[in-house]
């Protein structure tokens, strides 16, 4: 099977483009930071009409806890991950100060396996084999990824590079964009760009055009956010859909968050538990 991806890959390397995206608007192509155009950027992510839509900080919970149904209607994207069910509930918990995260599966043929990663190491916790290491690429970029999107709505107020680009017209919608990034404003092969949009009446990020350079440095695609709940005094959104597209009829994946909630036992006494062969909760 893993040879099997690797040859997929390479064709698919072969026949599209191997030129590096660049999510910037045209009028943002220039290699100074503008500091006017990232104060206002930064306003409109940190200062939206609705007050409850500021964005809140991750570190401040140490350890947050979401139960999501991941959705898939993509086979073939979902072929180059470790998720074999185009339907399949999961316990995701996430441990800031630690850089560490785990995936339990509570339902579907491997119910009660749980993946996890501590900064860029890869494991597993199951009743038979108890904690065993891997280095799994193919887990790894899962689980970073799926940390990504949950987390992102609070996370780009961060970045050390934001520009303002100005209002635009989307789908009858107007918003304002901004353009986020690291290192540098241009495009390269290691560094992933952002553009979120955000609607104006409100404040909220619904649509983020973004890269994915560890996948590959071509690749670009849509997240939507949406589904907006109330969380700790907060709002935050319960749907997050990936397309290819603005336009696209159907999703390639789909985040549906349940329930967000600090966890009542931290990560690692969780560990201790699970890595007893024989016992499962």
């Amino acid at each position: 099977m893993f040879h099997s991806k690797n040859l997929i890959l390479l064709s698919l390397l072969l026949l599209l483009s191997c030129g590096t995206a660049d999510l910037r608007p045209p009028h943002l192509s220039y290699e100074k930071v503008d500091q006017d155009l990232k104060k206002k950027g930064l306003a409109v992510v940190t200062n939206p009409p609705i007050k409850e839509l500021t964005p809140g900080d991750w570190k401040e919970y140490k350890q947050v806890q979401f139960i999501i149904k991941d959705v898939w209607h993509s086979n073939f994207v979902r072929f180059f991950t470790p998720i074999k069910e185009p339907e399949l509930r999961m316990r995701v918990h996430l441990d800031f100060e630690a850089d560490a995260m785990q995936v339990e599966f509570l339902g579907g043929e491997k119910k009660g396996l749980i993946y996890g990663l501590e900064k860029k190491s890869t494991y597993q916790i199951s009743a038979d084999t108890g904690k065993a290491y891997s280095d799994d690429t193919e887990v790894r970029i899962y689980l970073e990824s799926l940390r990504l999107y949950l987390t992102l709505p609070w996370k780009l107020k961060n970045f050390p590079i934001i520009q303002y680009s100005g209002q635009k017209q989307k789908l009858d919608q107007l918003y304002e964009v901004v353009y986020f990034t690291s290192v540098q404003m241009n495009a390269t092969a290691d560094t992933d760009q952002y553009l979120g949009y955000f609607e104006q009446k409100s404040g909220a990020l619904e649509w983020l055009e973004f890269t994915y350079r560890e996948l590959f440095t071509f690749y670009q695609g849509v997240l939507k956010y949406g589904f907006y709940e109330p969380w700790n005094g907060k709002q935050y959104p319960r749907r997050i859909t990936i397309l290819d597209r603005f336009e696209d009829p159907d999703f390639v994946h789909e985040i549906r968050i349940e329930k967000i909630e600090i966890p009542v036992k931290p990560m690692e006494e969780v560990d201790k538990v699970l890595e007893l062969p024989g016992i499962q909760n």
